[in-house]
């Protein structure tokens, strides 16, 4: 599937389809992953130390898509792994960040842009615009917490 996933995901973009970069950037990313783990028999035999690779893996293919190491580990730890020990965040972090600073190296689009998409902000803010933030702000956390306890007294 490696094989497939990269030409397929390569023609794609290339192409210009709107099609998400992010879920083949993570295929690709962990069947990499999959690949080094039966390179070294100490990883490719322990289910365990295979689960560490491909949520570093992950991370590192978010990483990848949206120039985000923490959004990576973030993924990885909410989507990937069901058990997230604290050595699997750093290694993951390390994985991510490792794998942005070398598409910060390769410079894909020439313009010192991570993606393809960026947005610069040349207003500031106004006090006016703020308020309604503010308010939906709060809320949201209101509903929130009525919902919250409306739910545990609904379960009684």
């Amino acid at each position: 599937t490696l094989l497939i996933k990269s030409v397929g995901m390569m023609l794609s973009v290339s192409a210009g389809l709107s099609l998400g970069k992010e879920g083949p950037f993570v295929h690709v990313a962990c069947c990499c992953g999959n690949i080094f783990s039966y390179l070294f028999p100490k990883y490719g035999r322990n289910e365990a130390k295979k689960r560490e690779i491909l949520s570093a893996a992950s991370a590192a293919g978010v990483s990848v898509a949206f120039g985000a190491p923490i959004g990576g580990v973030l993924f990885s730890l909410e989507e990937v792994s069901y058990y997230f020990p604290l050595k699997t965040l750093w290694r993951s972090f390390f994985c991510a960040l490792i794998a942005a600073f070398i598409l910060r190296s390769i410079n894909p689009f020439g313009n010192d842009h991570l993606v393809m998409f960026s947005i610069d902000y040349n207003e500031p803010w106004s006090l006016l615009e703020l308020v309604p933030f503010i308010l939906i702000g709060a809320l949201g956390g209101l509903f929130g917490k009525f919902f919250i306890m409306f739910n545990i007294m609904w379960c009684r």
